[in-house]
């Protein structure tokens, strides 16, 4: 015979001790810091993937086997996952890549159909997942990472300009081109991301750009002044020497610019005085209307406000037009008071 109380001691606990552990488990995996995915490999691939460090931009296309810190096999089934907890707490630069069979595992194959790699930033908090729907790195994203989802919108721009300069000649390639390392740098002073802004700006071509479009980069210094990170370094080395056969312009500029601010500023205080020496001739009532019209109201609201009658408003507007000497609302909201 079934016993209800029974059931309710036996059955309840197990559920709970049930639901306590799985939601543990789960807990435990979304804590977990890898880089893992699935990739379709034919056969002239090994079954063996790695991971790099690239400690600067200028090593983005270089390749040794020092640079290699973790390795891991590729499953039949196309999957592999790298434990990435001995990272740096930093964000870092790193590739991902693989290599044909009988070759050096410090193979890189740039560009093209077979090209075996591609980069991500990551620290040792990192959790990023690869989703591939074709053959090696072509065609794929990561799931759940937003800094590295937009690394690979800038990939996708460089093999558009990449395609471009293959493709077209002359003036449209360079326009085409032109345009696409524009939005490069549209990313790179948008996003809240420091290394990846600097991944975009490297991936724009900035050296031919700086000359001139000089205030734009004097403000990416400005933005990212507090970045530490040997990348920044590096970025502010290269501006630096692309500046120093500029400084007798900009010296120049800057005295002509404190030469002009100090004109205006002289001419605006001239202009100020006079102002506030005309507006003395207001009465009382009349400075109320006056700082009304200043915002815009009619007479109407005028009259609302002050408790007057409309055409005692109207009046009072017409004598401060006569002690001002203006004669529209335009001029009275132009003074300086």
């Amino acid at each position: 015979m079934f016993n209800i109380t029974t059931f309710k001691k036996c059955f309840i606990p197990t559920l709970l001790l049930f639901i306590i552990t799985t939601i543990t488990v789960t807990a435990q995996d979304s804590e977990k810091t890898l880089i893992l995915g699935n990739i379709k490999l034919d056969s002239i691939w090994a079954p063996k993937i790695y991971l790099s460090n690239i400690s600067s931009f200028d090593k983005m296309q270089t390749m040794s086997k020092r640079m290699i810190i973790a390795e891991t096999n590729i499953d039949t089934s196309g999957n592999f996952s790298f434990d990435i907890d001995f990272l740096p707490k930093e964000m870092q630069l790193y590739r991902v890549h693989i290599s044909k069979k009988n070759t050096s595992a410090a193979s890189l194959i740039i560009g093209g159909k077979d090209e075996n790699h591609f980069f991500i930033i990551a620290n040792n908090k990192s959790n990023i997942q690869l989703k591939n729907t074709s053959t090696l790195f072509n065609d794929f994203e990561i799931t759940n990472s937003k800094p590295n989802r937009i690394i690979r919108t800038i990939d996708s721009i460089v093999k558009e300009i990449d395609n471009i300069n293959f493709k077209e000649f002359g003036i449209k390639n360079e326009f085409i081109t032109q345009a696409l390392n524009e939005k490069l740098r549209q990313i790179a002073d948008t996003t809240s991301y420091s290394l990846v802004s600097l991944y975009a700006l490297n991936k724009s071509k900035f050296e031919v750009d700086i000359k001139g479009n000089e205030q734009f980069y004097l403000n990416y210094l400005d933005k990212w002044k507090n970045e530490k990170s040997s990348y920044f370094k590096d970025f502010k080395q290269k501006i630096q020497i692309k500046q120093k056969s500029e400084w007798p312009k900009l010296l120049i500029l800057g005295l002509t610019c404190f030469a002009l601010g100090f004109g205006l500023n002289h001419f605006f205080s001239l202009k100020k005085n006079k102002s506030n020496k005309k507006l003395k001739l207001l009465s009382i009532q009349e400075r109320k209307i006056f700082a009304l019209l200043k915002e815009g109201k009619s007479n109407k609201e005028i009259s609302d406000e002050c408790n007057i009658s409309l055409s005692t408003a109207k009046s009072h507007v017409s004598s401060i037009y006569s002690k001002l000497n203006v004669n529209s609302r335009k001029e009275i909201i132009d003074i300086n008071s």
